[in-house]
């Protein structure tokens, strides 16, 4: 297939973005065979980007180019390639779902960018703090063997400069030695809130009040999830993404704000919240942002 060398879209993994009136079938093989390379002839992973795609470059090629020019778009922000991938997010959104052939995708593809299994292993405990049980099994049945076999690449991932672990960050000093939530425990957990988002969160004060043993068990079970493999930033980061999805307005404003606290900067909790919306539930999604929300990526 002959590329050509003018025009607005231009070429995308074989598809001329600027036609979409005809497309061969040169640009068609170009697409799947590219999909089929990127992942390896003998890799045992379901390859979903060629059985997916081939529903709508057989049937509707014209649509498969317009959804190209909008990943084009989405791939302007300069962002680091491991954040633009979205293998990290697309994981813990296909945990939530329950969805095993995507979570094994996306493993074989953080692998590939060089994850180590800890950082792994972060990521679906991010995960299960909203997909329960349910989360762990299709993790189980999709990644059994491969979390057994798991290898790791020299190369480490890459991460946006400023992105690193910081344990210490997390801990607001709840009271070990008791299962009760002392009046100390309490202002602990209020003050970390407010020196790092400037307010106590609805959720926070209103399960202080009826069950407060499950907000200190609930609060040291969020501090226990990271345990130094993931920068700091991919904690907020990957709740934006999943607050997103599932329209959780208040939880996500608190994921930005702690997002912005902690470093992540404007351009990739926009594109986050974007791309979950775009990919997972249409972008009329993003009339959830409150004025405060807005105001703060502006």
């Amino acid at each position: 297939m002959t590329e050509p060398t003018t025009g607005i879209w231009g070429i995308r993994n074989g598809l001329n973005l600027d036609d979409l009136e005809t497309t061969t079938d040169d640009e068609i093989d170009v697409f799947l065979a590219d999909a089929r390379k990127g992942r390896g002839p003998l890799d045992p992973g379901p390859l979903y980007n060629m059985t997916s795609n081939s529903v709508w470059l057989y049937t509707r090629p014209d649509f498969a180019k317009l959804h190209g020019r909008m990943s084009v778009a989405l791939g302007m922000h300069g962002l680091e390639r491991v954040i633009t991938a979205m293998s990290f997010t697309n994981l813990h959104a296909y945990i939530n779902q329950a969805w095993e052939i995507g979570i094994e995708n996306c493993t074989r593809g953080l692998q590939q960018q060089g994850v180590t299994r800890a950082q792994l292993m972060e990521t679906i405990m991010h995960a299960q703090l909203s997909a329960g049980i349910r989360g762990l099994e299709c993790c189980y049945r999709a990644l059994g063997i491969i979390l057994r076999d798991y290898v790791e690449r020299p190369e480490p991932p890459v991460f946006p400069a400023g992105w690193a672990p910081d344990m210490p960050a997390f801990y607001c000093g709840l009271d070990p030695t008791t299962r009760e939530l002392t009046s100390e425990d309490r202002r602990a957990i209020d003050g970390w809130y407010e020196t790092n988002i400037g307010e106590v969160p609805r959720w926070v004060r209103v399960l202080a009040q009826v069950d407060p043993l499950s907000l200190k068990a609930h609060r040291a079970r969020w501090e226990g999830c990271f345990r130094g493999a993931l920068p700091k930033q991919m904690m907020p980061y990957l709740s934006i993404h999943q607050h997103t999805i599932v329209g959780n307005r208040e939880g996500l404003r608190e994921s930005v704000l702690l997002g912005k606290a902690w470093g992540i900067n404007n351009a990739c909790i926009v594109h986050t919240i974007v791309t979950a919306a775009y990919y997972f539930t249409g972008l009329e999604r993003m009339d959830m942002l409150d004025d405060d929300i807005v105001a703060a990526l502006a």
